[in-house]
């Protein structure tokens, strides 16, 4: 059979092995040097293993300068706090193989002064977070070796949130918020709470007139039960004045509280750039757009494989973060403005450490009248702005300052470098706070002039991670607005892996029960129609990986309807040949007709719904998309299949049905049938 036709056999296995390669072998970028960090743990403290008159961490750097020699990269200072049987090293590499190495060399040179110090558990899951070693690289593309499950090779598909797990955002663009202070706290209950804020919401959408205040949030302070905000969609200044009255008018019918307004209402303008159309609906597009841009880069920096990040006009975002464990740190690093300034202070201000939270700062004046970090920032009385986080190079990086004091070093342009150098210069002992938003972050003493156009902020990180959160979203740009997060969804990854599972299993019987009826029915056309229905399974799962798709639960939906698409073109043309054996002299002629006049149908079928797939895709949104990513793949792929491979197939056991059609027992009754109705 395969010497008749030994080039398109030849072409056809090519095309299966490289589909093969394409599912098994995943292609990514070519791994680049990253930052992880090397636990350490020591018997006694690290200060207690060496002289009293030395330095942990400068014995730590002699050390790594005996065991990694120039041009190699030393790994960073060993940091430990003061009595801690744990230390960190913030080291470089590769790849988990590289990683690996280095942390043992680590040990290994750190043991000869430190008597005891081995690796912690954590440095293993750190490491996880690299890249294995590609099998080769060809510039920036590289090819990884096949990934191993517990039942043997998984195929490169990259899964979406409902089969991996991770975390779901729905994010929401704040046009205007109102502050309001209660007389008394809000009873801690979820059912008082909630009850609250139904009242409140009931108040608001029977406000009078075009206020729009049926869509607004109303939010309590975990950490203030007697603060509320309201949040509101206003689409310009006029609609924010008018809800600004109409809001204090319906918070009156709240019984039971007395509403005071608390600071004042802020009012989010968004700018469209210059050039173009400046009306509402413009430049709240421009906002959409500007956002979704920064969070991209967010999440980028913040390590997540295969995010979906989606908008939703007009003004929400949907971000979703497949195999990320940690909900709040997704917030605290995609939802954060991140609008940082250094500021001079008055002279007649005052700040103290908040004794309720001790990351926080306040303030206070000559009279003792405490003012609130957004007064500070905002009003030029109390402080004036030196550096804005625009006029920081996108260099910002976390590091420690000493042995044990996480700090972000940052980097200033050429212009800003200049004016900070000379207002430093000229205000030697006064105060200079550092704010993130509204928060005071820090709050150092100018001693001397700083005109190297750098700086670093310390003294307000628990952790090197806060401080490395902080340094990515000063790299990756201030929103333009702030952002709410109006839903917060986790999806745990046990879930994700049963539905997965689920889901491949009733495919797979699902397909095995097909195949049956196909060799119970239709005999030899039926074994040669489930060949090429593997041919087509393989090529629909190469063609997803190749552009990019992310498989979830409606994409595997999609898979199966496309599958069942190109069972029915196969079935379309063996019901064809049945009629024509009836007419034609040979079954060669039978099947040379029965491709011809079965193309019809099969071509208005694919078409439309083809046509639906497009339409499905482009009006649709997350899981809706991906069902017509994958229908439309296989609708494509079913036609080749069909036409191509069974096509290959059948009239490669052309001269068997000639001469002995008992295989094609099904098609030799139908015609016999035919033939007598003609009689």
């Amino acid at each position: 059979m395969f010497s008749r036709r030994p080039v398109q056999y030849l072409g056809l296995l090519l095309l299966v092995l490289t589909c093969l390669g394409i599912i098994f072998f995943p292609v990514g970028s070519t791994p680049k040097e990253q930052v992880y960090t090397v636990y350490l743990t020591a018997p006694k403290p690290f200060a207690d293993l060496i002289d009293k008159k030395k330095n942990p961490g400068d014995e730590a750097d002699k050390a790594f300068d005996t065991q990694f020699v120039s041009p190699e990269r030393v790994p960073g200072a060993l940091t430990t706090k003061p009595g801690s049987k744990e230390a960190e090293v913030q080291d470089y590499a590769t790849t988990r193989a590289e990683a690996e190495a280095r942390s043992q060399r680590i040990v290994a040179s750190l043991s000869k002064v430190f008597k005891g110090v081995a690796l912690g558990a954590q440095t293993e899951k750190d490491i996880a977070k690299l890249p294995v070693r590609p099998l080769f690289a060809l510039g920036d593309t590289a090819v990884f070796p096949m990934k191993q499950g517990a039942r043997g090779p998984v195929p490169a598909v990259k899964l979406g949130l409902d089969l991996q797990g991770g975390v779901n955002l729905v994010l929401q663009i704040r046009r205007a918020l109102f502050t309001y202070q209660l007389d008394k706290p809000i009873p801690a209950s979820i059912e008082e709470r909630d009850k609250f804020i139904t009242l409140v919401r009931d108040a608001l959408q029977k406000a009078p007139g075009d206020t729009d205040l049926a869509r607004a949030d109303v939010v309590i302070k975990n950490d203030a039960r007697d603060l509320v905000e309201v949040r509101t969609q206003a689409k310009d200044r006029a609609q924010f004045d008018d809800q600004k009255s109409a809001i204090a008018e319906a918070l009156k019918s709240v019984a039971l509280y007395k509403f005071t307004p608390s600071g004042n209402p802020q009012f989010y303008e968004p700018v469209a750039p210059a050039g173009q159309q400046d009306d509402a609906q413009g430049s709240q597009a421009q906002v959409l757009s500007q956002t979704i841009k920064i969070v991209e880069e967010r999440v980028d920096r913040l390590g997540v494989s295969e995010p979906v990040i989606q908008a939703q006009p007009p003004d929400r975002i949907i971000v979703q973060l497949p195999g990320v464990n940690d909900p709040q740190q997704a917030v605290d690093v995609v939802g954060q403005t991140a609008q940082m300034e250094i500021r001079l202070l008055d002279q007649k201000i005052t700040p103290r450490d908040d004794p309720k939270n001790p990351d926080n700062t306040l303030f206070f004046d000559d009279k003792g009248n405490q003012i609130s970090g957004a007064e500070i920032r905002k009003n030029l009385q109390y402080s004036t702005p030196i550096v804005k986080g625009d006029d920081l190079k996108p260099t910002t990086s976390a590091g420690f300052m000493g042995a044990d004091e996480p700090a972000v070093f940052f980097e200033l342009q050429p212009a800003a470098a200049q004016k900070f150098g000379s207002a430093t210069a000229a205000n030697v002992g006064r105060l200079m706070p550092i704010f993130l938003d509204d928060r005071c972050i820090s709050a150092p003493v100018i001693k001397s002039a700083i005109t190297g156009g750098s700086g670093q902020i310390s003294g307000g990180f628990k952790t090197i991670t806060e401080a490395q959160n902080l340094a990515l979203l000063l790299n990756s740009g201030a929103l333009p607005a702030p952002l709410d997060v109006v839903e917060n969804r986790s999806v745990s990854a046990t879930l994700g892996a049963e539905s997965l599972n689920q889901s491949l299993l009733a495919g797979f019987i699902g397909i095995l029960a097909v195949m049956a009826f196909m060799m119970l029915y239709y005999r030899l056309p039926g074994l040669l129609a489930n060949a090429a229905l593997v041919i087509y399974c393989l090529l629909n799962l190469a063609a997803f990986i190749l552009i990019g798709g992310t498989l979830t639960l409606p994409g595997i939906a999609g898979f199966l309807l496309g599958l069942a698409m190109s069972l029915d073109t196969n079935i379309l043309v063996f019901e064809r040949l049945k009629e024509e054996m009836a007419v034609q002299p040979t079954f060669t002629a039978a099947l040379r007709a029965a491709f011809a006049r079965a193309w019809t149908a099969i071509l208005d079928s694919h078409v439309t719904t083809l046509i639906a797939a497009t339409v499905l895709f482009y009006l649709g949104t997350g899981p809706v998309k991906g069902f017509a990513l994958t229908l439309a793949i296989g609708v494509l792929l079913s036609l080749f299949s069909a036409i191509s491979v069974t096509r290959l197939f059948m009239w490669s056991v052309a001269k068997t049905g000639e001469t002995n059609r008992g295989l094609f027992a099904k098609a030799v009754k139908s015609s016999a049938a035919l033939a007598a109705q003609k009689q």
